[in-house]
């Protein structure tokens, strides 16, 4: 009984540290009912100013736009059973060399460093995805309706004044995944 809590402790401990950076992500996001105000939006009068616009809602809404991309994602994933199989086999060889396996990896009486676990699954997984099946096409497809959409939506919409100084931030688009400062509590919306 000892073997298997210790053995399924990786996996949990991989599965908690997931859903709390994915409730830490979700919690700042912006409400749907700012994102839809049908009074924000206006065409734009000239490109810089749309790319102007779409710089400070992309600042703005980026955990939106970011699970909207994942939303599209996962339609054009789910509606093709080609790729999902694909990537699921993808995500279970990664699950069973990283959390499952115990003992060290040996090709021949050699074991395998992490560095070349790492570099030699991830040649397998973009082999695998982009030229052994359409997995690859398919995420690039999705990632171009996801674009498309964001792009109109971030050229439309024009930004308010209230959130000048969220878009003038210098941390960077990805910092939403960064976990909170101890400390330091953020706005939740």
């Amino acid at each position: 009984m000892a073997e298997v809590t210790a053995a399924g402790s990786p996996l949990m401990g991989a599965v908690n540290k997931i859903k709390d950076s994915a409730m830490h992500v979700f919690a700042q996001r912006k409400p749907m009912s700012e994102i839809l105000d049908r009074t924000a939006y206006q065409r734009p009068g000239s490109f810089s100013e749309a790319t102007g616009r779409i710089q400070k809602n992309l600042n703005y809404f980026k955990i939106n736009y970011f699970l909207f991309s994942a939303a599209v994602l996962a339609f054009f994933i789910v509606t093709n059973p080609s790729s999902l199989i694909v990537l699921a086999a993808i995500a279970a060889s990664w699950t069973y060399v990283y959390l499952v396996r115990q003992e060290p990896l040996k090709i021949g009486e050699r074991p395998v460093s992490d560095r070349e676990k790492l570099l030699g699954m991830s040649g397998a997984s973009i082999l695998a995805v982009f030229f052994m099946s359409s997995a690859g096409s398919i995420m690039l497809q999705a990632f171009g309706v996801a674009l498309l959409a964001i792009g109109a939506h971030g050229s439309m919409r024009v930004p308010d004044d209230l959130f000048i100084d969220d878009a003038n931030s210098d941390s960077g688009f990805f910092s939403f995944l960064q976990p909170p400062r101890p400390g330091i509590t953020g706005s939740v919306a």
